[in-house]
């Protein structure tokens, strides 16, 4: 379109040139140019006709047979980045109007426990969010869903290497749609952490120092909304484990050549129970609705907040450009004894759309259409700009201005960061991951020690192992 645009331009411009000079002439130059004049006109307008064709043709509205799909999809709908959903669902309508998609949405543990049912009961939908391993690890073990490699073929390269690497038993599932999550990022406020005349703590012992300074001034040292039990787990205690222990220990965990009784596990979790007892977590944390944290810390409720690095996309419609400079992207700071690296998040590989096993004809190729859709340049696009997700789909984001501030510091995190170390939940399934996050609850309560939650989670892990 931009082509064409330039050509009509280019038009234009030249017959307003030949009228220019038309009237510079004489009576005789007028008569001889009034037929030229009409010819340019005439190329104009064919010019026009031409790019408004060319523009139909680049809108790609594709047509085919009619085709519902249904598609159970993980979305907090009343969550800032449901805003960006519903553009790309718009964009995908507009693109293949005969194409219906019904859509479930779900979030947090309920999403997964809807899915685990249908599954269960033989009733999936056509198409459905998953994780690359733990979390959607059973779908796969029992081939529920299909091989995506196939549909991808020679497109394979227009995608990060590592976002399309193998995943369970060396197919892919599902086709992810950024180059990585980082599910550990301590957001800071550096201007009230100025105002407190306070800075970033480089060690843990800092920041418990901190609290009371920040409790006095009536906020909360640290938000995090713990009410969902996934999130501790999730967004801070992988990241501890890592740090604590080391991928090393992780590794041999799941292998049985460690031990969840380790004293490094014991410590992570002792680490956990210190920042309730500290008053760093208020116990009006675990009370806290996953949705809340976002709009508490935008307005300025805390010089911290712990979440994934998705929330970049809640921040970022909370915050004026002047206060996004204000926020940095983090870790956790330093342990003492700590086996893992230093500035080391938890991260997994991303999520994406997969689809059920056995679709054929029609239904496999408009499954096919929503997943690459979805992970592709159209709505790469819509969640870079609205929500600074770092795409899968390789293109050129130098290409793009008046980009959000919390998107470009978003996009330096992941080279700031040393290393990524297992979400737990990605590595482990079952009962001992579910008594790890309902665990970490209890501990906020004072209900069970650290040596004792450690045992009772590898007992659970020696029955699997």
């Amino acid at each position: 379109m931009k082509k064409s645009l330039l050509w009509l331009l280019i038009m234009l411009l030249t017959v307003s040139m030949v009228a220019t000079f038309s009237l510079a002439g004489c009576k005789k130059a007028e008569e001889e140019a009034a037929p030229a004049e009409e010819e340019a006109e005439e190329e104009a307008a064919h010019a026009e006709e031409e790019a408004a064709e060319e523009a139909v043709e680049e809108e790609e509205v594709e047509l085919g047979p009619e085709v519902e799909l249904t598609m159970l999809n993980y979305l907090d709908i009343t969550s800032p980045e449901a805003k960006g959903w519903d553009t790309v669902v718009e964009a995908f309508n507009a693109k293949y109007p005969n194409i219906t998609l019904t859509v479930e949405n779900s979030f947090g543990d309920a999403y997964h426990q809807k899915l685990a049912a249908l599954a269960a009961a033989g009733d999936l939908p056509d198409v459905m969010y998953l994780w690359p391993s733990g979390r959607s690890i059973e779908i796969y073990r029992n081939e529920l869903t299909e091989d995506l490699f196939p549909f991808l073929g020679a497109d394979i390269d227009k995608y990060t290497p590592a976002a399309v690497a193998p995943q369970y038993d060396g197919k892919l599932y599902e086709l992810p749609i950024t180059a990585g999550t980082a599910c550990h990022v301590l957001y800071v406020n550096t201007k009230i952490l100025d105002d407190l005349g306070l800075s970033m703590p480089a060690t843990y012992e800092e920041l418990v120092a901190m609290g009371p300074t920040i409790s006095d001034a009536g906020l909360y040292p640290i938000l995090m909304a713990n009410k969902a039990a996934w999130v501790m787990q999730s967004c801070l205690f992988s990241a501890l484990v890592g740090r604590i222990a080391g991928q090393d220990w992780i590794d041999k965990v799941i292998t049985g050549e460690a031990s969840f009784t380790d004293q490094e596990f014991v410590d992570s979790l002792a680490l956990v129970a210190d920042l309730y007892e500290t008053g760093l977590l208020p116990p009006q944390s675990i009370q806290l609705e996953y949705g809340d944290s976002p709009n508490l810390f935008a307005t300025g409720r805390s010089p911290f907040m712990i979440d994934g690095d998705w929330r970049v996309g809640a921040l970022t419609p909370l915050l004026t450009a002047e206060e996004q400079a204000d926020i940095e992207l983090a870790v956790f700071p330093d342990i003492t004894g700590q086996k893992g690296e230093s500035g080391s998040t938890a991260g997994v590989a991303s999520t994406g759309f997969g689809m059920k096993a056995g679709l054929t004809g029609d239904k496999a190729d408009a499954a096919w259409k929503w997943i690459s859709f979805f992970a592709g340049p159209e709505a790469a696009e819509i969640r870079f700009l609205g929500e600074g997700m770092i795409p899968n789909y390789i293109i050129d984001l130098s290409a793009y201005e008046d980009v959000k501030p919390l998107v470009v510091k978003r996009a330096a995190f992941y080279g700031e960061v040393s290393t990524n170390t297992a979400v737990l939940d990605s590595v482990i399934t079952g009962d001992p991951i579910n008594l790890i996050n309902d665990g970490l609850q209890q501990l906020a309560l004072g209900d069970i020690t650290p040596e004792e939650l450690a045992a009772d989670i590898e007992a659970a892990m020696e029955l699997m192992r």
